[in-house]
Order: structure tokens, then C-alpha cells, then sequence
């Protein structure tokens, strides 16, 4: 008989191109942040910019993410649904 053994899901992800394993599907911006080896009372976490496209898209995506609001530092107290592969940037806080 074969016996089967419960595989618990990673998710991989990267703040400042670094890669994190977690084994949970949430996090706030604070946990991933010390985890990537950044405070959080020095840094701010946002959600990274897809590059590449053309310079019409990049105008097109910029309007829409300040329709959104997309721009801002996540929240540190607020839960982030993870998924594998999601890029974060870990950019210094404003004075």
C-alpha cells in the first residue's frame, strides 16, 4: 500500500528581487518586509511595477494606477493575499 504524505503549498515571492519562500497564503507588509531583511519602521512595501511595455502603455497603466491608487505603501497592518511569483519593492520610508 502506498502511503501519502500531505505537501504543504509554498509560495515564492521576491522583495527587492529577493527571493522569499512562505508556506501561508497571507502576510502583511510588515512580516514580508522583516523577512526580506527590511524594518518596518524604516521601509515602506509596495507592490511592484510590471515593466516593459511600450511607452503608450506604460502612459495608459500610470493613469490607471492613479485612478487606483496603486502607487501608495501597503498598509502594515492590512493582510496581503499571496500568490507565487508576486514582486514587491522595499523603498525607504519619506521623512
Amino acid at each position: 500500500m502506498v502511503e501519502l504524505t500531505k505537501v504543504e503549498r509554498e509560495n515564492k515571492v521576491y522583495v527587492n528581487e529577493k527571493a522569499i519562500i512562505l508556506d501561508r497564503d497571507n502576510i502583511t507588509p510588515s512580516e514580508l518586509l522583516e523577512l526580506a531583511g527590511f524594518s518596518s519602521l524604516v521601509y515602506d512595501c509596495y507592490i511592484a511595477q510590471k515593466e516593459g511595455a511600450g511607452i503608450a502603455e506604460k502612459r495608459k497603466r500610470a493613469k490607471e494606477n492613479t485612478k487606483k491608487k496603486i502607487n501608495k505603501p501597503l498598509k502594515d497592518n492590512k493582510s496581503i493575499n499571496i500568490e507565487t511569483g508576486m514582486q514587491f519593492n522595499a523603498i525607504l520610508k519619506e521623512q
